[in-house]
């Protein structure tokens, strides 16, 4: 099957609101290469030492971090506020726009992870816990909630949105963008947000 006639069919099952089945739909659309990302940095970066130096993901930061609003704390959140930004506008946008992601079997509510997102992941975690979640996001916190626990590398989200035939996969300070369909629109806003698709 295409990417293209993958990405719609997802679509179609979104909105039909069959998490089973875009669960295994989604597992086919990972095993395709050489896909777009959007991501903070315009150009892959090649050495891992540079890389190392300027890396900003959350579990490198420590609480002292966090208590103190150092330079890595505002690089961290410099980044997730433009990932925010982004999909607010292409939120915003959209008619539907789905969220599919799995629940952790455990969360570790000692760890500063869950401590600092305490509120996110209490609003994402459903009553009746499933091992995958397919929500329609109507409610904007909900949306932030999502991307702050993607963003910082704790959530596996795929973001769906059918009208535009195109899926968005998040973990980390990159997002992964399975669509054969012409990105010039989501390049302007990523721009605009200092993000680059690459």
């Amino acid at each position: 099957m295409s990417l293209e006639n993958l990405v719609n069919r997802i679509g179609i099952e979104a909105k039909n609101r069959d998490s089973k089945k875009v669960d295994e739909l989604l597992y086919q659309l990972c095993e395709y290469e050489n896909l777009k990302i959007l991501d903070i940095y315009p150009y892959q970066i090649k050495s891992n030492e540079k890389f190392s130096q300027v890396e900003v993901f959350f579990d490198k930061l420590e609480s002292k971090d966090f208590q103190q609003k150092n330079q890595e704390f505002h690089s961290y959140f410099k980044s997730l506020e433009k990932f925010e930004k982004f999909f607010e506008l292409i939120w915003l946008g959209s008619s539907e726009f789905y969220a599919s992601y799995d629940v952790p079997l455990t969360l570790y509510k000692d760890t500063m992870y869950y401590k600092f997102y305490e509120r996110e992941w209490n609003e994402i975690l459903p009553k009746n816990r499933e091992e995958s979640n397919l929500i329609n996001i109507d409610d904007y916190s909900m949306l932030l909630s999502l991307i702050k626990l993607a963003v910082s590398d704790h959530l596996d989200v795929f973001f769906i949105i059918p009208e535009k035939n195109i899926v968005f996969r998040g973990g980390g300070l990159a997002f992964i963008i399975y669509s054969e369909q012409n990105l010039d629109l989501f390049e302007k806003i990523a721009n605009t947000e200092g993000l680059y698709i690459r």
